[in-house]
């Protein structure tokens, strides 16, 4: 019988701690990250989120990114689909920034399209691979 309380207490709070887990990341949220050496200042961004058949998807846009000269996308990437585990090892705090970001809209409707994967790395190696793929030119282009 005293383990009634105990047991009400798990029914209650069971779903509370779900709820939290999920809200922890929510569209509209500016992320500071683990950066890259040099991009201290560059901001994550998520701009949505949803459910898929394999999980939970966030779709985020960077700022202030480096890289290098010859290089595309003036520093910023307008979509990338990560995990929640992408964003538990990227993210450090949430920033009050006001920045504008670019609109992830195209990329999305190209991931959902091509049913693409989610990325399950740290944001900084996710750059990393992907700058180091447009560097050698192994990124095909429409013309």
């Amino acid at each position: 019988m005293r383990w009634l309380p105990l047991a009400v207490w798990l029914i209650i709070a069971a779903p509370v701690a779900a709820e939290d887990d999920v809200s922890r990341y929510a569209a509209g949220q500016v992320w500071e990250y683990r950066t890259r050496a040099g991009e201290e200042g560059s901001l994550l961004k998520i701009q949505q989120v949803e459910q898929a058949p394999r999980g939970t998807v966030y779709h985020i846009s960077l700022i202030g990114l480096s890289f290098g000269r010859g290089m595309p996308h003036g520093g910023e990437l307008g979509h990338m689909p990560v995990s929640r585990e992408t964003l538990d090892a990227s993210v450090t705090r949430l920033s009050d920034s006001k920045a504008e970001f670019p609109d992830p809209a195209s990329g999305i409707a190209a991931w959902r399209e091509a049913e693409g994967g989610v990325f399950t790395i740290p944001v900084a190696e996710i750059v990393e691979n992907i700058l180091s793929i447009i560097a050698t030119g192994a990124v095909a282009t429409k013309e």
